[in-house]
């Protein structure tokens, strides 16, 4: 049969339907850099991905360790203890010191008011 249709096909006729079938179908060499290349994205991939779960990793241990307390700056406390003990006698000195106006000018006002008694009285007994 097969010396019977090479008898009746023409060779181009034969060619150009050979050539044809092989362009669908794959050969065996390109079939084989198709696997090789499917291999070589697979391993990209799987570096991939686990370069990602370490560093999925790293940040899940970085949201669970929960950060320090600060130090307690001793230095920081005496500093902030003197300046509020500072500020309260300083206060208590400005009080004391209007205290001491006060009087003072109480004491100028009295002083004119005995003196302009004294003139008053004066005047009158002249």
């Amino acid at each position: 049969m097969r010396f019977v249709l090479r008898a009746l096909i023409p060779s181009r006729l034969r060619r150009a339907v050979r050539s044809r079938i092989d362009a669908r179908y794959v050969n065996k060499a390109e079939h084989r850099k198709d696997i090789k290349d499917a291999l070589w994205e697979v391993q990209v991939l799987r570096r991939e991905v686990v370069s990602l779960r370490s560093e999925v990793d790293r940040l899940r241990q970085v949201v669970i360790t929960p950060p320090k307390a600060p130090t307690v700056d001793l230095r920081g406390t005496d500093a902030h203890r003197l300046a509020t003990e500072t500020a309260d006698a300083l206060d208590r000195l400005l009080q004391n010191e209007m205290l001491v106006w006060q009087a003072i000018d109480a004491l100028r006002a009295e002083i004119r008011t005995e003196f302009q008694a004294r003139a008053v009285v004066t005047v009158d007994a002249e």
